[in-house]
């Protein structure tokens, strides 16, 4: 076992891999590609790669350095994904049933406002509300998304009895 870092603002990506109870070498032996001194380099500041974060990802049980990466990292994700905090279940499906409600009610205002193919000035303000409430259910979704990765790397959920199931609905 390697000694114990004590430099204080270690990146995230080190924070997971001693959460994981990892060396740098025995995260590497773990994932494919992954160098012992790559690890360091990004842990230090470089930039991971995307094929870097989902091997750490992976082998630390912490899908949320995806999440992590992709809002912060990456110039379309930092626009189109949603950063979402890892939480527990009932906390995420509370905040999904929260969200689908607030949507629900302006489901036909958003039929009228885009009937005709355009929004016109009058019905921006209405649009951004009901995008915006939109915006609430997606990051629901990808929370629990994260939460069942989380679950699966931690072989509480059976990912081959996932993949079958996804594939047959």
């Amino acid at each position: 076992m390697g000694r114990q870092s004590i430099k204080a603002n270690k990146s995230v990506y080190q924070l997971f891999r001693e959460d994981a109870g990892l060396t740098r070498e025995a995260a590497s032996d773990l994932m494919i590609g992954v160098s012992p001194s790559r690890i360091e380099k990004i842990e230090n500041g470089q930039d991971p790669t995307p094929y870097d974060v989902l091997q750490m990802s992976k082998c630390y049980k912490h899908p949320e350095l995806c999440n992590i990466f992709c809002t912060q990292k990456c110039a379309i994700g930092a626009k189109y994904v949603p950063a979402v905090e890892s939480t527990e279940l009932p906390s995420i499906i509370l905040e999904t049933i929260a969200s689908l409600n607030d949507i629900q009610p302006l489901t036909s205002r958003l039929i009228e406002i885009t009937r005709d193919g355009k929004i016109s000035d009058e019905e921006i303000r209405d649009f951004a509300i009901i995008q915006k409430k939109l915006s609430k259910v997606s990051a629901a979704t990808t929370a629990l998304q994260l939460w069942a990765d989380k679950m699966i790397y931690e072989k509480r959920i059976n990912e081959d009895v996932m993949k079958a199931v996804k594939e047959t609905i």
